[in-house]
């Protein structure tokens, strides 16, 4: 009342910034932090309500003649529903990157079924679905999982089909694929479908594929969720998390990618739960870089063309309750960090086996290995070397395995308990396995169920242990030479030979 008395317009109007703006279609935004005060009388103010900008959606459907726009049903249906919006219909638009630019924070995009060859930019806050995909949270979930059929598809070539920038940004049920780019990059540099550069972004049941790069990049501040979405089929990584990006992925499918699964580097940060991760010609799985933090829960590595999980100076790494099976080199590999302040592997209750070679390969690093079953590997069942190493084996069943079931040398120190322990029966003109040594090479444990040898230091080791291989051994079953070992509450059974050795330079 005031302003309009002395004929000024509020400070809030005239600048652009300090406080409020004008739309392009005329209307006042004000921010809903900002609570708008009125003089009623002398020296009385009042609050007034809070102001917020009316959320408008914005129609997207293919360009189509006018002749065509009447049968084709796609085009129809979306004017019919921008009809029936009203005042908060933004507009009916041909192209997603148009209505992009005409949207403001808050708005959403509903993309009708097409085919759209566009590159997007997404600098606000804004939600991009498909026309049939419920956008409304705790609706009817459809069943299509990650390779579910989507009816829209933006496609595009250069660096990016996707550049995320801006902070609370949904997208839901579209596919994207990216082909061409700069192939000669590599890591950050290199071709990608989406890049998650700032902000955070939340991805349901989208396919993203590169026919010359990765699927999904996130670097620097950048952070993504994925849900039930396909990164597959690319001519790089499905996932690649670099720089400080933070990634994590619900139900997703990293599959059939040239290189890795997922790709972890330089300080990026990824969470993997109920995904599978299945015929990558490379590993499923690679960390790599102390600072570099992966937890892996749920997930089925399989049949990948290399190793399936690689571990390597990770700064923190957790596998729990996954399977590692049939895949054509190791299994899971851990190679330490050379820094001391780094946590240990951690590998709980995972079932690793059928794996070409070794089901688990640690070498110079710190593990606490529990409640696995290692087994039918084509060489040996856990593998674990390095001067420095701390190596906790507790509650798991190491059986039926090609090679030794356990080989340890050259540690600081192991500890074993309640654990299973067998070698694979011998066929007719095999060499004789041994199920458990700790030495400096496997021939020299033949025919002895553990030796530990060259100056290991074995805490507690085989505690509450028993061998239980049901044909004889004819060897030896616990062989110590040069070492310090404390055994308790263990059972030797069927050796054929000594049950305990105690070498030269030993202590028990």
């Amino acid at each position: 009342q005031m302003c309009r008395a002395r004929k000024l317009r509020p400070a809030h109007l005239r600048e652009r910034g300090r406080g409020g703006s004008l739309s392009r279609r005329g209307r006042m935004t004000v921010p809903e932090d900002m609570i708008v005060v009125r003089e009623i009388g002398r020296g009385t103010f009042k609050k007034s309500p809070r102001l917020t900008k009316l959320r408008m959606q914005f129609i997207v459907c293919p360009p189509v003649s006018e002749a065509a726009c009447r049968a084709d049903e796609a085009a129809e249906k979306a004017q019919v529903e921008a009809a029936a919006m009203g005042p908060s219909c933004g507009g009916l638009y041909h192209r997603v990157s148009d209505a992009l630019e005409a949207c403001e924070d808050g708005d959403t995009i509903r993309v009708y079924p097409g085919e759209y060859h566009e590159r997007l930019v997404i600098d606000k806050s804004v939600t991009l679905c498909a026309a049939d995909a419920a956008t409304e949270e705790g609706g009817e979930e459809e069943e299509e999982g990650p390779r579910g059929e989507c009816t829209v598809t933006i496609c595009s070539s250069g660096a990016s089909t996707v550049l995320s920038l801006a902070d609370g940004v949904r997208i839901r049920g579209i596919k994207f694929v990216h082909t061409g780019g700069d192939t000669s990059g590599r890591g950050r540099d290199g071709p990608r479908c989406l890049e998650v550069c700032d902000g955070r972004l939340v991805v349901e049941k989208c396919f993203f594929s590169s026919s010359t790069g990765s699927a999904v990049m996130c670097v620097g501040p950048g952070s993504v969720a994925l849900r039930a979405c396909g990164l597959a089929e690319s001519g790089r990584c499905g996932l690649i998390c670099v720089h400080g990006g933070k990634a994590e992925c619900v139900g997703c499918d990293l599959s059939d990618n040239a290189l890795n699964g997922a790709d972890v580097q330089s300080g990026g940060h990824v969470s993997l739960g109920q995904c599978n991760v299945c015929r990558n010609r490379q590993t499923g799985v690679l960390v790599a870089d102390l600072r570099s933090f992966v937890r892996i829960d749920g997930v089925a590595i399989t049949d990948n063309a290399r190793r399936g999980v690689t571990a390597q100076k990770s700064g923190s790494f957790v596998l729990q309750n996954s399977t590692v099976s049939r895949n054509h080199n190791v299994g899971v590999i851990g190679i330490g960090p050379w820094e001391e302040q780094s946590e240990p592997l951690r590998i709980v209750g995972n079932t690793i086996s059928d794996n070409h070679s070794t089901g688990l390969w640690l070498q110079r690093g710190n593990a606490h290995v529990e409640r696995n079953e290692i087994s039918g590997n084509g060489d040996s069942g856990v593998v674990a070397f390095g001067p420095s190493n701390t190596i906790t084996l507790k509650y798991s069943s190491l059986c039926n395995n090609a090679g030794t079931a356990v080989s340890v040398h050259s540690l600081r120190c192991v500890e074993v308990e309640g654990c299973r322990i067998g070698s694979k029966p011998r066929h007719l003109g095999e060499e004789e396995r041994t199920a458990f040594m700790l030495a400096m090479h496997p021939r020299l444990g033949k025919g002895s169920i553990c030796r530990v040898l060259d100056d290991a230091v074995c805490s507690e080791i085989f505690n509450q242990w028993r061998y239980d291989e049901a044909r004889p051994n004819k060897g030896v079953g616990i062989e110590l030479r040069g070492t310090h070992a404390r055994l308790a509450r263990n059972e030797v059974a069927n050796s054929g030979g000594l049950g305990l050795l105690v070498g030269e330079r030993s202590f028990v």
